[in-house]
């Protein structure tokens, strides 16, 4: 049990059924330091034939954006999902299969600063099974999934906003929920 209110009492599963563990969900930093090596990893594999560079001001402010489009000269972020939004079926009717989420806060920063930076959607289901009082699983799926941040504020304007409980009382900066989005809608580009 974390110091958090109401941390979830739920189990998740891979592919191979061997339950999985995360560190606190709710440590901000821990998680940045981890999107860090992702961000480095998925350069280093799909960089090259997607025009990517890590964007080299990361050195010395891991809050700037990501990537940087070699080729159009534009920002880039990079949006790493491992694990489904299970429960995107029972809050808001939408598959689990197919849903990615977008942090609020995101959403804010962008439009005040970065309002022609490009998103990525790197999808690698590690999990695939959630156990509460029922069972939810997905398939196994990977993908990138492109947008340009100014169709993605557009899909904003009507996704549902998923609140975290856990978050109600957060005082270490991260955000209290999330956007809805399903890798289905057009608007979003399969590049890989």
């Amino acid at each position: 049990m974390t110091k958090y209110e109401g941390t979830p009492k739920y189990k998740l599963f891979d592919i191979n059924g061997q339950e999985v563990n995360y560190h606190d969900l709710q440590d901000k930093g821990v998680w940045c330091r981890s999107g860090a090596s992702k961000e480095e990893g998925f350069v280093e594999k799909f960089g090259k034939e997607l025009n990517l560079i890590i964007n080299p001001e990361k050195k010395t402010d891991p809050y700037v954006p990501d990537l940087i489009n070699t080729k159009k000269n534009l920002l880039g972020e990079l949006k790493t999902n491992n694990t489904p939004f299970f429960q995107a079926q029972s809050r808001f009717g939408y598959d689990p299969q197919y849903i990615v989420v977008f942090n609020s806060k995101d959403r804010e920063r962008y439009k005040q600063k970065y309002c022609d930076i490009e998103i990525y959607f790197a999808v690698d289901w590690q999990v695939i099974k959630f156990v509460d009082r029922r069972t939810i699983e997905v398939k196994p799926m990977t993908g990138i999934w492109y947008i340009p941040f100014g169709e993605l504020d557009k899909l904003l304007e009507k996704a549902p906003l998923h609140a975290y409980r856990q978050r109600k009382f957060d005082q270490l900066g991260n955000a209290k929920g999330s956007f809805v989005l399903s890798l289905l809608n057009t608007a979003f580009k399969r590049v890989k």
